[in-house]
């Protein structure tokens, strides 16, 4: 209309249920540390370990990838996020009941995936850890980061 707006701002969150089956993995010792404050400051650990385990159970189980999601959850100040791997279909599919199951073979296939690539160590690409649904989060996203933390991981 040619005028000034008097309205301010205003977020807002939409959102909405979405019953399915979820896997929390909590991370202790050593290992669990938690990542820089600020998001663009340097490469998640949390993020990259995340989508490695989501493409390692997708490849070792067989699982279609559309079919299996992941979030992080900040559980508490100065420590590290809890994995949270769902079924993206609603209701549940069983799929990470599948992977609770065969973590060690998750693992595996997950640093399988990220170790074969050939992107640099310090980012990463459509062969190991992007996608179109974690866009959000390439920039954040490491493959050297998942391998350190994974190669831990299964030495013990």
């Amino acid at each position: 209309t040619g005028r000034d707006c008097s309205g301010g701002l205003t977020r807002l969150h939409l959102g909405h249920d979405f019953m399915t089956d979820v896997l929390e993995l909590q991370v202790r010792g050593s290992r669990a540390v938690r990542d820089a404050e600020k998001r663009d400051a340097e490469k998640s650990v949390w993020w990259s370990v995340l989508y490695a385990l989501i493409e390692g159970a997708s490849a070792a189980l067989e699982i279609r990838r559309n079919d299996l999601n992941g979030t992080l959850y900040h559980h508490g100040r100065g420590s590290a996020p809890r994995l949270v791997l769902y079924d993206d279909v609603p209701g549940g599919a069983g799929h990470v009941h599948r992977v609770a199951d065969a973590l060690p073979a998750v693992f595996a296939a997950a640093l399988r995936r990220v170790e074969s690539c050939d992107c640099g160590e310090e980012t990463a690409c459509h062969e190991c850890l992007w996608n179109y649904y974690n866009q959000t989060w390439h920039a954040q996203l490491s493959r050297g980061e998942a391998v350190g933390f994974l190669r831990a991981a299964l030495r013990r």
